[in-house]
């Protein structure tokens, strides 16, 4: 550290002179360090939130994969018995895949060959004595509300939003052919999508998707 002095100046001038450049230079040299130590402080606070959100990130990547599928994505399954009665089971759809599908990651389940979709009202008042469905398929209640019977006396009543998978078609596995009763309930239509996939019929197999 070097101290700049006037030409000209006494030896008591400069004895007064170097005293006061030198508590100078030393308050510089303090308020340097101590913009250095803030500087390297607030580098240390910044790299400590961008772990903190490091970690933060990975344990909601591995609380994710934990929670491989939907909470609640409920469908009633019309399932049949090897002896060819036809039962009620609410089930829970599983096996699915959190992944970009629209544009931000979502649950997605796939895999159903699509062979035929129908759009369908039923009138009020409707009944459809015992019988089997037409195809493998998902009817989806969009309106109204409606209901099914199945053989071991079970009935469940359909409303908007609720789904239905069935496969007791006429040729399942089963020992006999299965069946169930349907109508619609209340004084008002019922409309139905009803999507037919392409998908082998079992038996003894409730909650199966």
């Amino acid at each position: 550290m070097s101290l700049c002095l006037p030409s000209r100046v006494s030896i008591s001038q400069r004895r007064q002179i170097i005293p006061t450049q030198a508590a100078c230079c030393q308050a510089s040299f303090c308020q340097r360090q101590h913009t250095r130590n803030s500087r390297v402080a607030r580098l240390l606070e910044r790299e400590r939130a961008l772990s903190a959100a490091s970690r933060s990130v990975i344990a909601s990547a591995s609380k994710n994969e934990e929670q491989a599928d939907p909470e609640n994505f409920a469908y009633t399954h019309l399932w049949v018995s090897k002896d060819g009665e036809t039962h009620i089971k609410e089930a829970r759809f599983k096996d699915f895949d959190l992944k970009k599908f629209a544009a931000e990651p979502q649950f997605v389940k796939q895999g159903f060959k699509v062979k035929s979709l129908v759009f369908t009202e039923l009138a009020p008042g409707l009944m459809n004595d015992y019988h089997p469905c037409p195809s493998v398929q998902f009817v989806v209640c969009v309106g109204g509300s409606w209901f099914v019977k199945t053989t071991d006396g079970t009935k469940k009543t359909m409303k908007a939003g609720d789904i239905l998978f069935q496969d007791n078609i006429e040729d399942s596995p089963a020992d006999k052919p299965p069946s169930h009763f349907s109508g619609v309930e209340g004084d008002q239509p019922c409309q139905q999508v009803v999507i037919q996939v392409d998908r082998k019929a079992e038996v003894d197999n409730p909650g199966s998707l």
